[in-house]
C-alpha cells in the first residue's frame, strides 16, 4: 500500500462562545475543560482559531495561559517558557460559535519547504491529510454510508412509494436514509430514499360491514400499502386490538379488506360502527420502490438502512479500506471506496472526489499522503473496481490548485485537487 494517509489530530476542538476585554481577559467555551473528552487540555498548549474573534486572529498560534474555570481560560501570545510572557489583549464578544483547535499535530505538509508552514497556507503544498474536518486547516472530505441492520421486516411494491413495516421503528429513520431489503437475509436490494414522512400512519375507520367484509373509513384507505401489515387501535366488528392483519384489497379511498395472513381469506366482519384507527408502520419514499419486498414467507424481508453523509477519515486500513466517522450519525466504521455519487452509495462504502486542472472530476480509489489512484471504471461496485486498480494512472494529491503533469514544479504526474473541509 505504500505510505498510508497521514491523519491530523488535536487534543480538543473547542467552541468559543465569548471573550472578555483587556489584557489577560478570559475566553469562554461551551466545552467543559475538566471533564472528558477535554480533560487533557492544560496550560501551555497551543491553539488556533478558525476565524478571528475577540482579538484572536485566525491562523495564528496562541497558547492557553491558565485554565480559570470549567469553561474559561486566559491566553498568551508566547509559549509559557518564554520570558517576559506576553498575554493577549482581547475585546468583548458574546454569542459566538468559533472553533479553536488545541495542540494540533500532523495537520500539514509543507513541500516545497519555502512556505511558512502550519497554520499558514502554502500554495505549493503537495500532499493531503485525513482526520476530523473540525480541526483547523484542511482535511480530506469524504461521503460515507454506514449500513445498519433494521429491526423487524419490510414490505414494498414497485407500484408504490410506501414501505410498510412489521415490528419496525420507522420513527427513528432520518430523512434521506436509503432503505434496502435483504432478500434471503443476505442479498441487499435498494428500495429507495426516505422522505421526512416516516413512523406510524393512521387511517380513521368509520364502520365495518358484514356484506363483503368491508372496513369503511373517513380517512384515505388508499394511503395503506396493499399486502402490508396493519393493526387497529381498538376492537370493532370482529377486528381486535394488538392483532396483526394484512391489507388484502383497497377498493377505493374509503373501503378496504384485511386478512389474518398474507393473501389469506378475508376476515369475517360484523356490522358495527366505531372510530378506531387502522395503523400501519410506514416510510414514504421519494419515488416508487425500486424493488419488491415481501419475504419468502410473505411476512416481509429483513432490511438494512444507510444514510449518505459527510465524513472524515480516522485511519487507512488498506488500499481501498478506511476507518471513517460520519459527521451526522457519529458512527465510526470500516468502509470501502466506491466509484459512485454520494446519493448512490451502498452500505459501508465511501467516496472521495478529485478534480483535474480542466475541472473534470473523478472519484478516488486509493489515497496516500502524496499519491492517489483514481477509478478507471464506472461500475460503482467494489468487486469490479478493485480489479481495475492496477490499471489506474497515479496522480499527486493536493488541497491547492490542480495542474497537468510536468507543469507545477515539474511534478511528473497530474496534480489533482482533493475535496476538503
Amino acid at each position: 500500500m505504500g505510505r498510508p494517509l497521514k491523519i491530523a489530530k488535536a487534543q480538543a476542538v473547542l467552541t468559543i462562545t465569548a471573550t472578555g476585554s483587556g489584557l489577560g481577559a478570559e475566553v469562554t467555551v461551551s466545552d467543559n475543560l475538566i471533564t472528558a473528552p477535554n480533560v487533557g487540555v492544560m496550560a501551555g498548549m497551543p491553539f488556533v482559531v478558525a476565524t478571528s474573534v475577540g482579538g484572536l486572529t485566525a491562523n495564528t498560534t496562541y497558547y492557553i495561559n491558565a485554565i480559570t474555570g470549567n469553561h474559561t481560560f486566559t491566553v498568551s501570545t508566547t509559549q509559557l517558557s518564554v520570558q517576559p510572557q506576553v498575554l493577549a489583549t482581547l475585546t468583548t464578544t458574546t454569542s459566538q460559535s468559533v472553533k479553536a483547535s488545541v495542540a494540533v499535530v500532523d495537520a500539514y505538509f509543507n513541500n516545497p519547504t519555502s512556505g511558512a508552514g502550519f497554520p499558514a497556507t502554502n500554495a505549493n503544498t503537495y500532499s493531503v491529510v485525513g482526520g476530523n474536518t473540525a480541526i483547523i486547516g484542511k482535511q480530506v472530505l469524504c461521503n460515507v454510508a454506514f449500513g445498519a441492520n433494521g429491526v423487524g421486516t419490510v414490505f414494498a411494491s414497485t407500484s408504490s412509494n410506501i414501505v410498510a413495516g412489521l415490528g419496525t421503528d420507522f420513527a427513528n429513520i432520518a430523512t434521506g436514509t436509503h432503505i434496502y431489503a435483504m432478500w434471503g437475509g443476505t442479498s441487499s436490494h435498494l428500495l429507495g430514499t426516505a422522505t421526512s414522512t416516516h413512523g406510524q400512519h393512521n387511517v380513521a375507520v368509520a364502520n365495518t360491514n358484514n356484506s363483503g367484509n368491508i372496513i369503511r373509513t373517513t380517512g384515505n384507505a388508499q394511503t395503506l400499502l396493499t399486502g402490508g401489515p396493519v393493526a387497529f387501535t381498538s376492537n370493532l366488528g370482529g377486528l381486535f386490538i394488538n392483532t396483526t392483519y394484512f391489507v388484502l384489497n383497497v377498493a377505493n379511498s374509503s373501503a378496504f379488506t384485511v386478512s389474518l395472513t398474507p393473501n389469506g381469506a378475508e376476515v369475517d366482519l360484523a356490522d358495527a360502527t366505531g372510530t378506531p384507527d387502522a395503523a400501519q408502520q410506514q416510510v414514504i419514499l421519494t419515488a416508487a420502490s425500486a424493488n419488491n419486498a415481501t419475504g419468502a414467507d410473505m411476512y416481509g424481508d429483513p432490511f438494512q438502512t444507510a444514510l449518505p453523509e459527510a465524513g472524515f477519515i480516522v485511519r487507512q486500513k488498506g488500499k481501498q479500506k478506511y476507518l471513517v466517522t460520519g459527521t451526522v450519525t457519529g458512527i465510526t466504521g470500516a468502509v470501502y471506496t466506491a466509484n459512485v455519487a454520494n446519493t448512490a452509495l451502498t452500505p459501508n462504502t465511501m467516496s472521495i472526489i478529485a478534480t483535474y486542472a480542466n475541472s473534470a472530476t473523478q472519484r478516488v480509489q486509493s489515497l496516500s499522503d502524496h499519491t492517489g489512484e483514481l477509478f478507471t471504471s464506472t461500475s460503482g461496485t467494489v468487486a469490479t473496481d478493485t480489479a481495475n486498480i492496477n490499471n489506474s494512472a497515479p496522480v499527486f494529491a493536493t488541497f491547492n490548485s490542480a495542474a497537468v503533469a510536468n507543469v507545477s514544479n515539474a511534478m511528473p504526474y497530474s496534480l489533482v485537487q482533493i475535496a476538503s473541509a
